[in-house]
Order: C-alpha cells, then structure tokens, then sequence
C-alpha cells in the first residue's frame, strides 16, 4: 500500500493516507467554489479508516457549511486540511488535492460533478468522464 501525505500551508497540520481511495473528483459547485476559492476543486475522497490526522489537531478550525457536511481548515494559516461531505460520501473524508506532498498517478481526477453550475471561463476536461 502506497502512503500519500499532506500537509497545510504553514506545516502545523499533518495528514496521511493509504491507497486505494474511493475516487478523485473535480467539482463545480457553487458551494465547492465558494468553500474552496477557486473556479472549481479537484478533491481525493478517502476511506476514513485509511485517514490519519499525524499533527496539528489542535490548529484545526470546522465550518458547518450544511447539516451533512463540514469543511477543516488550519486556523493559522487557514489552508483546508479535509472536508466531511456527508450527502455524497458519509465513509470517507474528502481532501483538497492541492495540499498533497507527493502526487503520483492514482491521484489524477477520476471524474467531474455539479458541470452545470461551473464557472462560464472553466472548461471541461475531455479526458474525465462528468458525472453530473
């Protein structure tokens, strides 16, 4: 099993995981974009007993962003760390691609949701299958 680490921006957080994931996704939801600050977000979603929180716990700041759903964040440095999305994936812990140390192969998006609602500039990737 191939180990994947994370960290925040500032290093007060630490994560890691195992492979395999569940998916990774590029979502274009309004809420996404909002929480994520970009024009779209490409996640990693993880089983959750493959996740370990390896430093920081206590740097770590939760937004209820709905009933099922909230977002983790570093409060020094307010990188998102993971992300509970409880509607779509009540099993896993969502992680933003982006604070991934060491990206390999298996992490390249799998798949792209919520197209109606993207950005009018964002394009669609051909190469990965929409979802919705």
């Amino acid at each position: 099993m191939s180990k994947i680490t994370g960290s925040c921006h500032c290093g007060s957080v630490n994560w890691e995981f195992y492979l395999p994931i569940t998916t990774v996704l590029q979502c274009h939801c309004s809420m996404c974009r909002k929480l994520h600050g970009s024009d779209y977000s490409t996640y990693v979603v993880v089983p959750k007993e493959q996740f370990l929180l390896s430093k920081g716990q206590d740097s770590i700041t939760s937004y209820q962003a709905t009933e099922a759903s909230h977002k983790n964040f570093c409060s020094k440095c307010g990188s998102p760390t993971h992300l509970v999305n409880g509607k779509h994936f009540p099993d896993d812990l969502v992680l933003p691609l982006g604070i991934v140390e060491n990206y390999i192969d298996e992490l390249a998006p799998q798949i792209q949701v919520y197209t109606s609602e993207k950005a009018r500039w964002s394009h669609i990737h051909d190469d990965v299958p929409v979802f919705s």
